[in-house]
């Protein structure tokens, strides 16, 4: 327990020791999973949700200000982006051990209970079907690339006012892509099938999440310096041109995911 609690505590440790990190994204999950169907068994989708941001909130707020004194000592933009690459390494292995987690119980689960579980999760992608669709379709890019900008834009605003509260969307979206993937593995196309599910979702599914990683890094890092209260010229000049460059990442990722998931994912 106090290894876990370290991981949870310390964000270099955090993102030195990936493999770590994801059990102890495993032992929360579970957690937040067993406490929500005992205390609110119709709100246990939502709640369970709500308890696994908790558990790993102080780990990105340490990330966001690690990353904040990072723009003090770097003596160019692209050194300062580099840093950030890691960072985002480690949000992208944090997303993976949230689907892992989800992936595992939603097929271990009895399906009752899963279902019970998992059902806003379940309405959601159902919600996103009934406008999708499985089959190609050009006119579904716009669809796509507008919601999904709608969900960076609540990420900025996430993060610029509650710091690792952006986290909300990293889980939220994981418990989805765990139980679409899970479900369809169990009860559709078998356990078998689970490497080309995975590539079908991972395929546009990483593009996307990491366009929200980005935003939510930029405002992260926003937050700590609006509350540390650093505006010199020459810091308030640095600040602005990175976040110009993570935000135009962070929408150029969102347009390879729209197109990713428009033209490709349907033929897999």
């Amino acid at each position: 327990m106090l290894r876990i609690a370290d991981v949870l505590l310390n964000p270099k440790r955090a993102r030195r020791h990936p493999f770590e990190m994801v059990l102890t994204v495993f032992f929360y999950v579970s957690l937040s999973l067993l406490l929500s169907y005992w205390i609110f068994p119709e709100y246990a989708s939502l709640f369970s949700v709500f308890l696994s941001v908790v558990s790993c909130a102080y780990v990105v707020q340490g990330t966001f200000i690690v990353e904040e004194k990072k723009e003090l000592n770097s003596e160019s933009e692209f050194s300062l982006l580099k840093k950030h690459a890691r960072t985002i390494k480690f949000f992208l292995i944090l997303f993976i051990g949230f689907i892992l987690s989800y992936l595992f119980w939603v097929i271990v689960l009895p399906p009752e209970v899963s279902l019970e579980l998992f059902s806003m999760q379940g309405r959601e992608v159902e919600n996103i079907r009934s406008i999708t669709g499985s089959a190609i379709n050009p006119g579904n890019f716009n669809l796509i690339f507008l919601n999904n900008m709608r969900v960076l834009v609540f990420s900025l605003i996430l993060a610029l006012f509650y710091g690792a509260g952006s986290i909300f969307i990293l889980v939220w979206n994981a418990s989805i892509m765990g139980f679409v993937i899970g479900n369809l593995a169990r009860n559709v196309v078998g356990l078998s099938s689970l490497p080309q599910i995975f590539l079908k979702y991972f395929i546009h599914g990483i593009p996307e999440m990491l366009a929200y990683f980005v935003i939510a890094l930029m405002g992260g890092i926003l937050f700590i310096e609006l509350i540390k209260g650093d505006f010199t010229k020459n810091r308030i000049k640095r600040t602005l041109i990175d976040s110009a460059i993570l935000g135009s990442v962070a929408i150029i990722l969102l347009v390879a995911a729209a197109l990713i998931e428009t033209f490709i994912s349907p033929l897999i």
